[in-house]
């Protein structure tokens, strides 16, 4: 229903000004009945209901032409006394026109509107003080008179105002929310594709370490084929192992990675207890824990987990602060290895906020929990008053898990 109305919105006050017209003349067709021979009085009427009611109608889409077809009705009730509405709610429709422009201009225009009010309320309060001699023995009579017809038509354009000042302060709302949104989404591409540049550097340099491998064993193999054929059984056993890793390795990485390498160096899990060490004497009381045996893991997946617990580690200290606990957790199994990071502020009063789970960080701790295979959820912790989660699982063996 609410699609419906707004994709229809144009039809209400065409609608409205139908049901008003409709409607008073029912109410005075007996007062004003259309006779050939009383048209010279009948007709002025009609034309002065029928042109309030196209100033209803217009109200919205040409306020311009609204506000001229509600004058001519007016001056036609002052020219032709007999167009005079002697049922005075019928002047209510001003109020309507008045409140819709109102809420319809802005800038100069809303000046003119204004004006057209105040105009209207005078006047309406001048035919109908003649028609129904309010006020002729008392000046005060009606000069409150007067004072109550232009209040109604200031109110209504007030009213209206507001209403336009509200609907045009929305619109910029959703309008800066849909531009939020947007630029939100171009920036977690940004993100993604930067670290898939950084990924590609370090898959790299994989990939070239056991090409090297590869082709120094093969061509020792091929050198030593005659004079020692013995020897040649241990170098296709190397050149198998290593080219079935990195045959591994692609398959985990189902995308192509462009970068361009400066030769970064490629951490694994052997390292891990360094990384600890640096980040503690930053400031961080880091607990490690560990569980289970040691599991095969291709480089690529080494430096996965490697890149994983170091941005998890840098982010508690960035955000939690020096002081702060750290548990990690590193859980071998069988067919992969879980990791979880929490943190938690040295302080539970005035700590700093979190990080933000679609912030920069935590999009490049996911994204390489992806390309290993795995997957990696971030958020705050709720058994820990400020604390916050990073939980990540990657599989062995280049073996693809479905996020949770």
């Amino acid at each position: 229903m609410s699609s419906f109305l707004r994709r229809n919105r144009w039809l209400v006050e065409p609608v409205i000004a139908v049901a008003f017209f409709v409607l008073w003349a029912i109410e005075v067709v007996g007062r004003h009945q259309i006779a050939p021979g009383s048209l010279h009085v009948t007709l002025p009427f009609w034309a002065a209901l029928l042109l309030l009611a196209a100033a209803i109608a217009f109200s919205r889409l040409r306020p311009v032409l609204a506000m001229v077809a509600g004058a001519v009705a007016l001056i036609g009730q002052l020219l032709f006394p007999t167009a005079i509405f002697d049922e005075p709610l019928v002047y209510s429709g001003y109020v309507i026109v008045i409140l819709v422009i109102a809420a319809t201009t802005h800038g100069r225009m809303h000046a003119v509107t204004l004006a057209f009010a105040i105009g209207s309320g005078l006047s309406v309060a001048g035919l109908l003080s003649w028609s129904l001699s309010i006020g002729h023995d008392n000046a005060w009579t009606r000069a409150l008179f007067f004072i109550l017809c232009t209040g109604a038509a200031g109110l209504g354009w007030l009213a209206g105002t507001l209403i336009g000042t509200w609907r045009r302060k929305r619109t910029s709302e959703l309008e800066l929310e849909r531009a939020t949104s947007a630029l939100r989404a171009a920036k977690t591409e940004v993100v993604v594709a930067e670290e898939r540049e950084r990924i590609a550097q370090d898959v790299h340099d994989i990939m070239a370490h056991s090409l090297s491998v590869i082709l120094a064993q093969a061509d020792g193999a091929r050198l030593l084929a005659e004079e020692r054929p013995t020897a040649v059984v241990p170098s296709l056993a190397t050149i198998a192992s290593t080219a079935r890793s990195s045959l591994t390795e692609v398959r985990v990485l189902i995308e192509t990675l462009v970068g361009t390498p400066d030769g970064p160096g490629h951490p694994g899990m052997k390292d891990l207890e360094e990384l600890v060490q640096r980040l503690s004497d930053a400031g961080l009381t880091i607990t490690v824990e560990r569980f289970g045996d040691a599991i095969d893991l291709t480089v690529a997946q080494q430096l996965a987990v490697y890149r994983i617990v170091q941005e998890g580690l840098t982010n508690a200290l960035k955000h939690a602060g020096a002081g702060a606990t750290v548990r990690l957790a590193l859980d071998n199994r069988d067919d992969g290895i879980a990791v979880s990071i929490a943190s938690r502020p040295a302080n539970e009063v005035g700590d700093p906020a979190a990080p933000n789970p679609a912030g920069r960080g935590v999009i490049g701790m996911r994204e390489r929990a992806r390309l290993a295979g795995g997957w990696l959820d971030a958020g705050a912790d709720d058994d820990v008053s400020g604390g916050f989660l990073v939980a990540a699982y990657i599989p062995a063996n280049g073996r693809s898990e479905v996020t949770p």
